[in-house]
């Protein structure tokens, strides 16, 4: 009996100890005061999948705190089309809610990535890039997810904000045709020619990123630079052009500038070409710097956030070519230069800026030491149109007093002027439609000009004013259509009208 009582007193002790237990709370750290980190900061996936696949990887999440923290929520932001999953103990995604992470300690996250690369390009972009995101509280923080979501051949891999260099000992390097070229990071060219051939495709994924050690800050990522013994040459023809564009190819980004920064053509770098190519998105189409030289024929610039071309004392030869829809001055010269442009339609439409800048000099940022060099430009048959009030500026340092700095000629053209451009610099160019532009009109907006300036339609509106204006060049028998021009009157622009 007394044995009996004794285990009676003992199972009461310890059921008192176990409700005792029972009612003890764990004190988590919740809402913004909880701190973590993660053993990396991204998580890439660098399979190119060649028909439907899926691949895993992990990361380490930690507390570093003593006491034990609650995440309120992850997710995937779903950015993309491409199907990120994640597991983290042992909870699968697409949301888990109150995760815990015990003091001092850490949990492993999994992360998949299902791609089919069947997919449309608009819904399964080349970069695929998404961040799995951590709530806590009033606290966001990620971990960005990567992955190649098309079949693509991708240059530089993942290695964003990182350059990289194609040299061919003076030969030729040819960009794939059978797959697009993905450019991540940007793209030098050093004693090479670097080929597109036509039907190739160029896509940018761009971005501001930061690198210390190349650039010394933050700098515009997503460009191809060719250096003094590097060239450049975009060859596409009217059946198969060559594309260079966004990554981004949702039919909301088609129109969208400053995807990327563009072609940069360096120093001294020449037998650069852009022949039936549409440059799109850019941040500045093309770059040209001293003594640079590049070709562009049948091709067009547009949706840029600033110019479509931008040379610094540089030889440009345009043709059969259009600029439009770019944010800055459609073409633009600093500092002196050669520009030859024949049968060119600029519509900077929308825009506070000009279609065409020629200036003859550049000055440091005080505006008080400027140094010039001889500006020469020849422009036949072109269209130089847009929404102000006049789309030309010319700017010349001596003022007319030496004339061999500050040569431009215009004939047979469409351009827009107005008072205030005449007046300018104390009316040096008050006798432009006698001394400059010769047979040229001077477009008022009321003026029939394109079919649809809204679309996007540079062609030839039925009443043009361009429409039998120029006079035939034999080296331009075709406009950027394909389509053969009138031997006797042809019309000024890149586009001959044909009435059906």
């Amino acid at each position: 009996m007394k044995l009996s009582l004794q285990f009676s007193g003992f199972f009461a002790v310890l059921l008192i100890l176990l409700f005792a237990s029972c009612e003890v709370d764990t004190q988590f750290v919740t809402g913004d005061a909880v701190q973590i980190r993660f053993s990396q900061d991204t998580v890439a996936f660098d399979t190119v999948f060649t028909a439907r696949g899926s691949a895993t990887r992990q990361f380490k999440v930690y507390n570093d705190q003593d006491q034990p923290v609650k995440i309120d929520r992850i997710t995937v932001d779903g950015e993309t089309g491409v199907n990120f999953i994640f597991n983290v103990d042992g909870t699968r995604g697409p949301e888990a809610n109150d995760v815990v992470i015990w003091g001092n300690d850490s949990i492993f996250v999994f992360v998949e990535v299902e791609v089919d690369p069947t997919e449309p390009e608009e819904t399964s972009p080349f970069i695929a890039e998404d961040r799995l995101v951590f709530e806590m509280g009033n606290v966001r923080e990620d971990v960005v997810l990567l992955a190649f979501g098309q079949n693509a051949n991708y240059i530089n891999g993942f290695n964003r904000g990182v350059p990289f260099r194609i040299t061919c000992a003076n030969g030729i390097a040819t960009l794939p045709v059978d797959l697009p070229t993905v450019i991540y990071g940007s793209m030098f060219i050093d004693s090479c020619i670097v080929q597109a051939l036509p039907g190739t495709r160029i896509y940018f994924h761009g971005g501001v990123q930061r690198n210390d050690v190349q650039f010394g800050g933050f700098f515009n990522d997503g460009f191809i630079f060719t250096q003094p013994n590097g060239s450049l040459q975009l060859l596409g023809t009217l059946e198969d052009p060559v594309i260079v564009r966004t990554d981004r190819l949702e039919s909301a980004f088609a129109e969208s500038t400053s995807k990327y920064r563009g072609l940069i053509l360096g120093p001294g770098s020449t037998d650069n070409r852009l022949e039936h190519t549409q440059l799109l998105n850019a941040i500045v189409g093309i770059t040209i710097d001293s003594a640079a030289e590049v070709t562009v024929e049948n091709s067009i610039i547009a949706y840029s956030g600033g110019p479509a071309i931008s040379a610094y004392q540089s030889d440009v030869t345009v043709s059969n070519s259009v600029f439009h829809s770019n944010s800055g001055n459609a073409i633009q010269f600093v500092k002196g230069g050669n520009l030859m442009m024949d049968h060119t339609t600029i519509a900077n439409y929308g825009v506070d800026a000009s279609g065409l800048v020629l200036t003859n000099f550049s000055c440091d940022d005080s505006g008080q030491i400027c140094i010039a060099a001889p500006m020469v430009a020849d422009i036949r048959n072109s269209i130089i149109s847009g929404s102000r009030g006049s789309e030309l500026g010319l700017l010349d340092i001596f003022a007319g007093m030496e004339p061999a700095q500050f040569r431009v000629r215009i004939d047979n053209s469409i351009v827009r002027t107005d008072q205030g451009f005449l007046d300018s610099q104390d009316g040096l160019f008050a006798d432009f439609y006698e001394s400059i532009c010769n047979g040229c009109i001077n477009l008022t907006f009321n003026d029939p000009l394109f079919q649809s300036i809204e679309q996007d339609n540079y062609q030839l509106d039925s009443l043009s004013l361009a429409r039998d204006l120029g006079e035939f060049l034999p080296a331009f028998p075709i406009d950027l259509l394909g389509v053969d021009r009138d031997t006797d009157s042809p019309d000024a622009g890149a586009y001959e009208r044909v009435d059906r």
